[in-house]
């Protein structure tokens, strides 16, 4: 919370450049950026309230959930969105058989 909003850009975009060295990267020029400084931007998570954060999977058919909301263990944050990203891609993978059937199924009933 101490760096100027300059400095935590400057690293930001110094990270970027680390994680995607190629030359196409390298040649990037941050062209704006906004820093929002929030000392308690993240939820508190209270004991027993997982149960109410809904899974990546759910009683809809073909209808998936990702988000930081979603139950993962990084409540309300990027790498939380991200985990529940990847979660949700392993439920898509994990029902695309079933899903595969439904359809072929769906087609033979219009036929």
């Amino acid at each position: 919370m101490s760096q100027s909003s300059e400095d935590v850009a400057a690293a930001c975009l110094e990270q970027v450049f680390e994680l995607f060295p190629s030359a196409k990267a390298q040649g990037l020029k941050c062209t704006w950026s906004n820093v929002v400084k929030l000392g308690q931007s993240l939820y508190r998570e209270s004991p027993g309230m997982d149960v109410y954060r809904p899974t990546q999977k759910t009683p809809i058919s073909n209808f998936f959930l990702a988000g930081s909301y979603t139950y993962q263990d990084y409540i309300d944050s990027m790498e939380g969105a991200t985990k529940s990203g990847l979660a949700c891609a392993d439920v898509i993978i994990a029902d695309t058989p079933r899903l595969a059937r439904e359809k072929a199924a769906k087609k033979e009933a219009v036929v």
